[in-house]
């Protein structure tokens, strides 16, 4: 992708509408269609606009928000379709980090989101193989 100033304030306006229990905001963003789809940690994936906004709905009615310090963010895709890779540092009460994908596509010249899968991280996840090289 050369240009991802775009997708890069879409995906920016998620953490901020989440930050902010803004379910208009949500619902300005996604796709209100059966096609889109959210994984939240932990939970089975949920699919279509109006299942995934009672999720939401249910979210920003507990007892904390959260509030995220993103890392790690990387832009795929091209003109029309695009995911980006982040990690998701929840800060609060339970300080936790997740890898997500959020999926978009361009909807009459707008990122619009499609997609959001999230899972827990391994704090100290060791990934080398353990052989020696020579």
């Amino acid at each position: 992708m050369d240009n991802t100033s775009e997708l890069e304030t879409a995906n920016g306006s998620f953490y901020v509408y989440f930050e902010a229990a803004d379910i208009q905001g949500m619902s300005d963003l996604w796709v209100n269609s059966d096609e889109v789809w959210c994984t939240h940690p932990g939970w089975p994936t949920i699919f279509g606009w109006d299942q995934i906004r009672v999720s939401f709905e249910q979210i920003f009615s507990g007892p904390e928000l959260p509030q995220f310090l993103t890392s790690n963010v990387r832009f795929h895709g091209n003109d029309q379709t695009a995911w980006v890779f982040v990690e998701e540092n929840l800060l609060g009460s339970s300080i936790s980090a997740v890898a997500a994908v959020n999926v978009f596509k361009r909807v009459e010249g707008t990122w619009r989101m499609i997609g959001h899968q999230a899972a827990p991280l391994i704090p100290d996840l060791d990934l080398s193989s353990g052989a020696e090289t020579n």
